[in-house]
């Protein structure tokens, strides 16, 4: 990677990795909740054990739980959720290159015989059973047409 013909080549290793971290924004966006945190279930927890150690402050939590305001200006909040979010991405980052790095590399030829011999197959055979098989069992109603 000295010379200087390589700068395509690191601009194509860039790429991909730039494409990697869109992927994970996109992922936790879609499917990890994006900047939101759900606290919940810890808060529920905290609660159960407040409860059984001292039931006064756990009364007093209750009662004040509508005054309580964790976030007191846009700033902080944009700046946790900016952190919510990147954490979650971080994650996401670490298990794609983790999960990577672990398999082999399989040859262009060897992995368009696999897609085409047993993935398509198996994508035809999901798509036409499974409305069969939803249709069949009465979990829809007849009236709904499928295709």
């Amino acid at each position: 990677m000295t010379e200087h013909a390589a700068v395509i080549f690191i601009f194509f290793f860039l790429a991909e990795y730039a494409s990697i971290i869109l992927i994970c924004i996109f992922t936790t966006a879609l499917y990890l909740g994006g900047y939101l945190l759900d606290l919940n279930f810890f808060n529920m927890m905290y609660m159960y054990v407040i409860e059984y150690i001292d039931y006064e402050y756990y009364i007093n939590i209750v009662n004040n739980a509508n005054n309580n305001n964790l976030l007191f200006s846009p700033l902080e909040e944009g700046m946790l959720y900016g952190l919510i979010l990147g954490i979650k991405t971080c994650f996401m980052i670490f298990v794609f290159i983790w999960i990577r790095a672990s398999f082999p590399r399989i040859r262009f030829d060897q992995l368009m015989s696999y897609c085409w011999i047993v993935l398509l197959p198996l994508v035809l055979a999901i798509i036409i059973l499974i409305p069969c098989i939803i249709y069949s069992c009465g979990i829809l109603p007849t009236n709904i047409m499928l295709f």
